[in-house]
């Protein structure tokens, strides 16, 4: 049968004509493949609650944030998906927006759309698909639209700085890895145990769900929605084929960037060329100038401009390293 058009974003300025297109701004698309499972990466997205904690740092302060959610479902689930809005009143420090509204267009996007002042509207444009059991593939970027005055807020310059692709990519790993252990664990254990999963063996069985759990936080709201979207809508169940076992947890699986994203990059590809070469180079030119000491340096000087390019081709491993294998410690990130 033919493959479904899966739904994609129209920018702000296709759908209102009041948005001049010079107000867009569209970052770097990011893919990658992920350590859990297209539904879970869905349910972890439409949960509001989660940012502050996971992202602790980068979009979210857990100390700061520690406001109660007030969420609406504005839009009931159907089999197109389903739409809620999010307030809070955010406390001094919080890095929250205060209203916030997310969207999932079935199947595989979600829009998280959050306004900054003065006509200024941040947009996270994320999509999903199953690649096997416990994992899936990932494409997503960042949407800035501008002030009504053409100002960017405060708030949203940082998504708005220069940097090529690969870099971008590198630093998207870092917000992604954030939470991925996380999700990867308890993803399995709740398979293991059987106390969740889509993942099901035989046509015959029943999906287990826990939509029907009392949850009493406006919060959970996005949560349930999609949960029972799966239950009611989706057929309660990932239809993969050929083997449907869910592999066991494995950290340095979460932790591989290289299989899961840079050796399918082109732009990462030719950036790990480079930078490996550039490494070379300040290696050579550190022992170069320390072993030579050139006389117009002075012995102070050839201390200094050895360590400089040492200290560069320290930098670009460290740089080479993250494309290879990138570990994420909440405990660290205090």
């Amino acid at each position: 049968s033919a493959l479904t058009e899966v739904p994609m974003m129209k920018l702000p300025s296709e759908v209102d004509s009041s948005i001049d297109e010079d107000r867009t701004f569209t970052g770097n698309w990011n893919f990658r493949e992920l350590p859990y499972s297209h539904d879970s990466f869905l349910e972890n997205v439409v949960d509001p609650a989660h940012v502050p904690s996971s992202h602790h740092n980068v979009v979210g302060n857990r100390y700061a944030d520690t406001n109660p959610l007030f969420v609406d479902t504005t839009k009931q689930v159907t089999k197109d998906g389903f739409k809620i809005s999010v307030k809070q009143t955010p406390k001094e420090g919080a890095a929250v927006p205060p209203t916030s509204t997310t969207e999932f267009v079935a199947p595989s996007l979600v829009k998280i759309e959050a306004p900054a002042g003065e006509g200024a509207v941040s947009i996270l444009e994320l999509y999903s698909s199953p690649s096997r059991p416990g994992f899936c593939n990932h494409i997503g970027r960042q949407v800035v639209i501008k002030g009504a005055n053409g100002e960017v807020p405060a708030l949203l310059k940082a998504f708005l700085l220069p940097m090529p692709k690969w870099l971008n990519h590198v630093l998207a790993g870092l917000f992604l890895n954030q939470d991925a252990l996380f999700l990867h664990a308890q993803e399995r254990m709740m398979h293991e145990r059987k106390e969740y999963t889509t993942l099901l063996s035989g046509e015959d069985e029943e999906p287990y769900h826990y939509t029907k759990a009392v949850l009493p936080m406006t919060a959970d709201k996005g949560v349930i929605n999609f949960r029972n979207w799966i239950r009611t809508k989706a057929g309660g169940r990932i239809p993969y084929q050929n083997n449907p076992s869910m592999p066991p947890v494995d950290n340095e699986v979460v932790f591989d960037i290289y299989n899961s994203h840079t050796k399918h990059c082109k732009y990462c590809m030719d950036a790990l060329t480079n930078l490996r070469k550039a490494r070379f180079v300040s290696y050579l030119a550190a022992a170069i100038v320390g072993v030579l000491r050139p006389a117009r340096l002075g012995a102070i000087g050839n201390v200094l401009v050895s360590a400089l390019f040492g200290g560069i081709g320290i930098g670009i491993n460290k740089l080479i390293g993250a494309m290879h294998r990138l570990e994420y410690s909440h405990a660290e990130n205090d």
